[in-house]
């Protein structure tokens, strides 16, 4: 997976754990202790999840270099 790629993965991430945090902020739908912990094991285990599946070298380019 090239780098570009890894970056939206982590920016997914952070995005779908902070609008956790903010619905629990803005609603009642739960508190915003329980919104911060769901956020951060989100953030937790997405980024091993990611590490994990898209771990090791980044494939190489398919350029000739000249």
């Amino acid at each position: 997976m090239d780098k570009s790629r890894r970056k939206a993965l982590g920016g997914l991430i952070f995005a779908l754990g902070l609008i956790v945090m903010l619905i629990g902020a803005m609603t009642n739908l739960y508190e915003v202790k329980i919104g911060v912990i769901i956020m951060l094991a989100i953030w937790f285990l997405g980024g091993a999840l990611a590490a994990l599946i898209f771990g090791g070298e980044e494939e190489p380019t398919d350029q000739s270099k000249s």
